[in-house]
């Protein structure tokens, strides 16, 4: 397996399921006694936060890069983001390094597409469901249109992710809060559900509410685990 270098801590809770998942997906392909190829890099979440809430976006950037240079020292190979709003320092990585980066939207994209999925609504960080990187990066690789949610809805998904997921606290009732709002959005078209966060996986999954669920965790943690065997590359 090639050596894949992963920017972590925003949050830990997201990067010790990616860890998880990596090792899982080893060992169905090469057998039950290995693991994952890879080295992480931990970013500081009290402090990425802070250049979220600030919408410091430069320094937010400066951080990751840093990040992706330690791991390129340390030998990766390609370097993969486990995080869906830490996606905005994906190109600055990329040109810092002359690193391949491993994008949850290329991944994400080639699921719904190959899903028939056409107006999935987007679900994350409220800069990821309004701001101007995430949908505009994805429009570059999927020609559907992402439902954006009300800004009342941003602000309830923003306060389970920031004050619940990241702290390990997953509630029976904020799923059913998703879960309903979901309902009430597929009865205006959306064909599928895009969980734009990487903690987003921990309380809602496939079959939860009436549509299907995209976990970008599990479909980027899928797209490294190619590329560490050699299959997800060009």
């Amino acid at each position: 397996m090639s050596l894949v270098g992963l920017i972590g801590g925003v949050s830990p809770e997201a990067t010790k399921i990616y860890y998880e998942l990596l090792n899982a997906h080893a060992r169905t392909r090469h057998g039950g006694q290995h693991s994952a190829r890879c080295v992480f890099f931990m970013l500081d979440y009290g402090v990425m936060i802070g250049h979220y809430h600030d919408e410091n976006w430069e320094a937010f950037k400066a951080e990751v890069v840093k990040g992706a240079e330690a791991l390129k020292a340390a030998g990766a190979e390609a370097i993969a983001i486990t995080s869906g709003t830490t996606h905005v320092a994906a190109d600055a990585v990329a040109e810092a390094t002359g690193l391949p980066v491993i994008h949850m939207l290329d991944s994400l994209s080639e699921a719904m597409m190959a899903c028939g999925v056409a107006s999935p609504l987007l679900l994350g960080t409220p800069w990821v469901m309004s701001g101007d990187f995430f949908a505009p990066a994805l429009a570059q690789r999927f020609p559907g249109t992402p439902i954006i949610p009300s800004t009342e809805d941003r602000d309830m998904v923003g306060r389970l992710i920031f004050e619940e997921l990241v702290e390990g606290v997953v509630r029976d009732a904020s799923r059913d809060e998703l879960t309903a709002m979901i309902a009430r959005y597929a009865d205006q078209g959306a064909d599928g559900v895009i969980l734009g966060c990487t903690e987003l996986c921990m309380i809602l999954s496939d079959g939860d509410g009436p549509l299907p669920v995209f976990s970008t965790t599990h479909i980027h943690a899928e797209a490294v685990n190619a590329w560490m065997t050699g299959k997800g590359r060009a």
